[in-house]
């Protein structure tokens, strides 16, 4: 009885098979890859001190909490995607209708929320009362402050409207300019209070010299929210995941917390 014979294939089909086996391996690698490294398009509005630019002309950056925060998440998952500086309301028609596409920084609001994917929060919003240190001002609620003599906002700003809508009537209204022309106000007692979100306040009376002059009630709060960055509903969930992560590791690590104390005096 004869052994049975092993016939080995051709060496032309054996390299085939090689071949084959290699780009199937290569394929899943590339698939493995995290999502993240996929190009995402990074937009925001100017809104100091959240985002702004800095620098002259030839130098001029962007800057501020949020660009520092998202920096980080980007070194952490090492990518590198550049950040537009758009008008709001084109940033928000770019996000509703490009792929991954991404808008910072965004409240997260009922009518938003199913319509974009959502990372965060990076940092929060607090609209608070600012008075001059030393004033008499006291007010334990923002119901109380209906009977101030002057409120300084400005028209059209966020404040005026808020005030407005909760039927405040004292309400002292710059017609123009910028809503930061209301520290001056403050300063020299035109004004009882400046409404105004808490960091933009601080920021705002450091650039004119004045953070030592002014100072937040506390305890008293107009809104307080959170900001979010708002991707293109299409985003892949696996994106979404990996910003998140990177978000939360740098909670974790204070980092987050060390990049708001740089803007809080």
């Amino acid at each position: 009885m004869h052994s049975q014979e092993i016939i080995s294939p051709p060496r032309d089909s054996r390299e085939n098979t090689m071949n084959k086996l290699f780009l199937l391996l290569a394929a899943l690698l590339l698939s493995s890859q995290t999502y993240a490294d996929e190009p995402i398009s990074l937009m925001t509005e100017e809104f100091a001190p959240y985002q702004f630019y800095q620098g002259d002309d030839e130098s001029k950056a962007i800057a501020g909490i949020s660009i520092e925060i998202v920096e980080a998440m980007q070194q952490l998952m090492g990518t590198d995607n550049a950040v537009r500086v758009l008008p709001w309301s084109r940033a928000l028609k770019l996000l509703d209708k490009k792929p991954n596409s991404a808008l910072f920084s965004t409240t997260r609001t009922p009518d938003r929320e199913d319509k974009y994917k959502w990372v965060g929060p990076i940092s929060t919003l607090d609209i608070v009362f600012f008075k001059k240190v030393g004033s008499a001002v006291e007010i334990s609620s923002v119901e109380d402050a209906k009977n101030l003599s002057r409120i300084g906002v400005t028209k059209n700003v966020a404040t005026h409207e808020i005030l407005g809508n909760m039927g405040f009537s004292n309400l002292d209204v710059l017609q123009s300019g910028s809503d930061d022309k209301n520290i001056k106000r403050l300063v020299k007692g035109r004004i009882d209070v400046w409404p105004t979100a808490y960091y933009a306040g601080i920021y705002s009376a450091k650039l004119q010299g004045h953070l030592d002059d002014i100072e937040v009630i506390q305890d008293v709060s107009i809104m307080s929210g959170h900001l979010y960055i708002a991707f293109n509903k299409e985003t892949d969930d696996e994106i979404i995941h990996q910003w998140q992560l990177a978000l939360d590791q740098l909670k974790s690590e204070g980092i987050i917390e060390a990049i708001l104390s740089k803007y809080d005096k």
